[in-house]
Order: C-alpha cells, then sequence, then structure tokens
C-alpha cells in the first residue's frame, strides 16, 4: 500500500469514527433531554394499570355487596359499617375514576407530545442524513484534493530537481567558459611574447643588414679613395651612384606593439 492509500484508508477510518461519535452524541442529546418525559410516561402506565386493577377489584366488590343487599343476605340499615364501607368505596371509585380520567389526559396528552417529538425526531434524523452526506462528500472532495495536493507537490519537487540539476549544468559551464577564458588570454599572452621576439629578430636581422651595407658602402669607399684614377662626372654609372651611401638609419624600421 502506497503512502497515499495509507492517507485515504486512515482518513476513511477517522470519518467513520466521527460519523458514528456524531450519531452516538445525537442520540444521548436527544435522548436525554426526553428521559423524564419518558419515565413519567412508563409511570402513568404504570399507576394507569395498578388504579384499573384497583378499580375492577373495588367494582367486583361492590358488586358483589349489591348482590348480597338485593338477595336480602345482608342488611344495609342495621349494619352502619356496611354503609360506611360502601360510602368510602363509592368515594374511592368516584375518585379513581376522576384520576383516571386525569390520567388518561395525561396519557392523551403525553401521546401527542411523543408524536410531536417523534416527527421532531425524524425531521432531525433526515437532516442529519443530509448534513452526513454532505459531509461525506466533502470529505471525498478533501480526499481529492489531498491527492491533487501530493501530485502538485510531486510535480513541484520534480521541478525543484530539475531547477537544480540546471544550476549544476550552469555552474559547470561557467566554470569551463571561465577556463576557457583563462587559456585565451593565457595563449594571448604567448601569441604576444612570439610577435615581441619575432619583432625582435627582425629589428636584429635589420641591424645586422644595415651594418653590413655600411660595411660594404665604407669598403668600396675605402677602395674608391685608393684608386687615383680620376673618375670624370660622364664615366659614374648609375649602377654606383645608386650604390652610394646614404643616411644612416638611427631607430628601428619595424616593431610590433603590444
Amino acid at each position: 500500500m502506497t503512502s497515499n492509500e495509507g492517507g485515504v484508508a486512515r482518513e476513511d477510518i477517522n470519518w467513520r469514527k466521527d460519523l458514528i461519535s456524531q450519531l452516538r452524541e445525537r442520540n444521548r442529546s436527544q435522548t436525554n433531554c426526553f428521559a423524564d418525559l419518558i419515565s413519567l410516561h412508563n409511570r402513568l402506565f404504570e399507576s394507569a394499570n395498578t388504579l384499573r386493577n384497583t378499580n375492577m377489584q373495588l367494582t367486583i366488590a361492590n358488586e358483589t355487596l349489591r348482590r348480597e343487599v338485593a338477595n336480602g343476605s345482608i342488611g344495609i340499615g342495621g349494619n352502619p359499617d356496611l354503609e360506611a364501607r360502601l360510602l368510602k368505596q363509592a368515594e374511592e371509585l368516584a375518585m379513581l375514576h376522576k384520576r383516571k380520567g386525569e390520567h388518561t389526559q395525561q396519557i392523551v396528552d403525553l401521546n401527542n407530545k411523543l408524536q410531536e417529538i417523534t416527527k421532531e425526531l425524524q425531521a432531525k434524523e433526515i437532516s442529519l442524513a443530509e448534513s452526513s452526506e454532505a459531509n461525506a462528500n466533502l470529505r471525498l472532495e478533501i480526499t481529492k484534493c489531498l491527492g491533487r495536493e501530493k501530485e502538485t507537490e510531486s510535480i513541484n519537487q520534480m521541478l525543484k530537481d530539475e531547477h537544480q540539476a540546471l544550476q549544476l549544468a550552469f555552474a559547470s559551464l561557467e566554470e569551463k567558459l571561465r577556463k576557457t577564458q583563462e587559456e585565451n588570454r593565457q595563449l594571448i599572452e604567448r601569441l604576444i611574447k612570439y610577435k615581441a621576439r619575432d619583432a625582435e629578430k627582425m629589428n636584429e636581422e635589420n641591424d645586422n643588414f644595415l651594418r653590413k651595407r655600411q660595411a660594404k658602402m665604407q669598403k668600396e669607399l675605402e677602395d674608391a679613395a685608393r684608386d687615383t684614377r680620376p673618375v670624370s662626372p660622364d664615366r659614374l654609372s648609375l649602377k654606383e651612384v645608386a650604390g652610394l651611401p646614404t643616411a644612416v638609419p638611427t631607430k628601428v624600421s619595424v616593431t610590433f606593439v603590444r
């Protein structure tokens, strides 16, 4: 079982426990308030049954006495105790009838009230069923939201990992760029050094060439000075004129600037 399925199972168990707790709380709250009424109703039924039995016994006793009086076996006029008993029983019978009527009315009122309470209880049960259904729908929606949240967290973590990987790749490329730039700088410095060496070498070769040329010209002048034959300007050839020394250079002619 995955962590997501385990979370859903725990949510389902918690939902069931919560619903059972709500039902028990409802039964407790809606039953306790009627406990006294139900107890009174039961006591009234028991009292009515007792009164009914007592009334039945008194009625039987009264009827027995009447039959005895009617048969002449007992004389009423000559027995004051019997008259008192009959009167007392008649009063008790009237009181029992009165109490029976009161109890009957109380029972009717209690039944009416019980019917009203039953209707209210049914309405509350319907409302509780609707609330339970709405609660179940909300919990299902919460479960879906939790699933979407976990999916979003997974996508977010994947994006974070990709971002971290891109950062590492960027850092690696940046390090490569830095190394490449450093190598390029070193290559440029080496190239500049090579060019400076070439320039120095070329300047040295130029200096050597100029010195050799100057020495040659000096030798030619000395040879010309030793030659005592007059030389007319007409005999001076263009080649000889071109070979005459000119101004000696005082600075390098070629250099490389870094």
